[in-house]
């Protein structure tokens, strides 16, 4: 009886602690105005951010909330470029460019949509969206897909 006990109290606490484990979530997105977007210069909604109200054609001209060095885009590949960005729109996609001007491929986050990592979304020219964005446009305008990833 009392190894069965023990076994129960054993099963139940260890049931408790996955389940704390379990709940609790990977990486939490900072606070971000409602009906804005937020993007953000590094994957998981970190480094510098944007808290955005508007479509923005050249993001070359932009620079992070905070930060009046450090531009959104300032050519491919540099670190400093979005490389997440989130959503509180609850009603419009947003769409993302790959050039200014909403042109070139491009993708859609959903509305209260999440894109934890740029690496992860792979454009129609065949290459990653990370550090290479350059315009978001509050619309469905864009052919590519749409995301919510997190």
């Amino acid at each position: 009886m009392l190894r069965r006990t023990s076994a129960m109290l054993l099963a139940t606490a260890s049931l408790v602690g996955a389940g704390f484990a379990m709940g609790a979530p990977a990486q939490a997105v900072p606070a971000c105005t409602p009906d804005n977007a937020c993007l953000y210069s590094d994957a998981y909604f970190t480094g510098f951010e944007r808290d955005d109200y508007s479509s923005r054609p050249n993001w070359s001209t932009l620079t992070y909330d905070y930060a009046p060095t450090r531009k959104l885009y300032a050519g491919d590949g540099v670190v400093d470029n979005v490389s997440s960005i989130n959503s509180m729109d609850p009603d419009t996609k947003i769409s993302i460019y790959y050039n200014s001007g909403y042109a070139g491929p491009c993708f859609k986050v959903a509305a209260y949509g999440l894109v934890d990592d740029f690496a992860k979304i792979t454009l129609s020219s065949g290459s990653t969206a990370n550090d290479r964005m350059n315009s978001h446009n509050f619309s469905n305008n864009c052919a590519g897909n749409t995301y919510n990833i997190f």
